[in-house]
């Protein structure tokens, strides 16, 4: 049986310690709008159907432990604490930032010429990537006509996106600053300010932007620690793999291999150089006035995160220098 409308809202506004994604919390809302979300996808004609299906599927955090992306739709719930916008607004908004989420996942794989996120190639999934466009817009036109400020936003957000994504291609990515970090993911601002535009609270957009933004750079941050692996091949794009060339003066064009990275990571402490910015950001974010709770938590538990793989790290290389193998360490960040 459906909640309340009371309900849901003491039950976010109870939450003042909320999870890195608030999984549980919200458990039920996010069964909810990913069930509607799939319901119109199911509406989508083939082949498209099917690859919408796939992609949705793959991104629900309760199945497939997708939640890595779970910002994307539970942006809604958490502004919602403070904005205190109609919870059918919240829901349409989060259902709408699942299309979006999706688009820009083809569009992101699209430019980096296909990954297995794509399985039925590009022509299709382009194909997918325009009709959830659509339905994304479908959502917030529900509740903002054609001539409402909220879309010019959307198209200065699009904007920070293109930015990013082609200055990633030019130059590395700086850590220290949170916008770029941020841009890839600017559309997911649109919520922010939606909500502030129907509450009429459009004097918070700045510093909801700007803790919005600092939120994403974190996690950002955070997403570069875990794919640096992966992004060896484009380094550019990997904020640790630039703290990396930085620690250990490579060039610009110098190659990074899995052996260098390793080494910089265990002989000289990038991971806490990672954790230390990403804590730059939290407390940052934290100065701001009338931030969500909901936000806050959830970049804090990324930086927890991050100062918590600091220290295992740490704790790794105290344990071997101390049993007197210290270079079976180096050793193996070498040969591994």
């Amino acid at each position: 049986m459906e909640k309340p409308d009371t309900q849901v809202m003491q039950e976010m506004q109870a939450n003042n310690d909320l999870p890195a994604d608030g999984l549980e919390l919200y458990r039920d809302e996010i069964d909810r709008v990913f069930a509607e979300a799939l319901r119109e996808i199911q509406e989508l004609p083939e082949p498209m159907r099917a690859v919408g299906h796939t992609l949705l599927s793959r991104s629900h955090p309760h199945r497939n432990g997708g939640g890595t992306n779970a910002v994307c739709f539970l942006l809604p719930y958490w502004l919602r604490e403070t904005s205190g916008v109609p919870i059918e607004l919240c829901r349409d908004m989060a259902v709408g930032n699942l299309y979006a989420m999706l688009h820009y996942f083809v569009l992101d794989d699209a430019m980096d010429a296909g990954t297995d996120r794509m399985p039925a190639g590009l022509r299709r999934s382009l194909a997918l990537g325009q009709l959830l466009s659509g339905l994304f817009r479908q959502r917030y036109a529900k509740h903002f006509p054609q001539d409402s400020a909220l879309w010019s936003y959307e198209r200065s957000y699009t904007e920070q996106w293109a930015i990013a994504v082609n200055r990633e291609a030019a130059e590395p990515v700086d850590p220290h600053d949170f916008a770029q970090l941020a841009g890839k993911a600017a559309p997911v601002k649109l919520c922010v300010a939606g909500q502030l535009i129907w509450s009429g609270q459009l004097e918070r957009i700045p510093d909801w932007e700007l803790a919005t933004e600092l939120a994403l750079a974190a996690l950002q941050l955070s997403d570069d620690r875990a794919d640096w692996r992966e992004d060896l091949a484009e380094p550019n794009r990997n904020a640790l793999l630039t703290l990396v060339r930085d620690e250990l003066a490579l060039s610009a064009g110098e190659p990074l291999d899995e052996r260098t990275v390793k080494r910089a990571i265990f002989r000289h402490g990038v991971l806490d150089r990672l954790a230390a910015i990403a804590a730059e950001y939290l407390d940052r974010l934290q100065r701001l006035p009338n931030v969500p709770h909901g936000l806050t938590a959830f970049q804090r538990t990324i930086v927890q995160t991050l100062h918590k793989d600091a220290q295992q790290t740490r704790e790794t290389i105290h344990n071997f220098a101390k049993n007197g193998a210290f270079s079976q360490i180096l050793m193996k960040s070498d040969k591994s």
